[in-house]
């Protein structure tokens, strides 16, 4: 069920809907806030959209790269966990043999 949750950003307070996580709202939005808040510091005449446009695309950057590093992980482990049962496998096969 979805939630209603106040956070604040650059200043501003919104009121959002949010499912039920033990993720807290406002602790996202301080990230944004704080993500933000950098990019500023450095084009302190930027609009505040085009200063939440970049905001959103460093943020985005931030999930794809996360999300390829996950993959190859997932695959490495995919390909040890393959690897270490074949070798169980074979170790199994040469008890069974030395026992029979």
């Amino acid at each position: 069920m979805n939630q209603r949750s106040k956070i604040k950003i650059h200043g501003k307070t919104y009121t959002i809907r949010t499912p039920d996580s033990d993720i807290d709202p406002q602790e996202l939005a301080d990230y944004v806030d704080t993500k933000m808040q950098e990019l500023i510091s450095g084009a302190p005449k930027a609009s505040t959209l085009d200063m939440a446009v970049l905001t959103a695309l460093n943020i985005t950057l931030q999930l794809f790269q996360t999300q390829e590093r996950l993959k190859v992980l997932e695959e490495a482990h995919t390909r040890q966990t393959k690897d270490w049962t074949e070798r169980c496998s074979g170790l199994a096969e040469q008890v069974k043999t030395a026992l029979s």
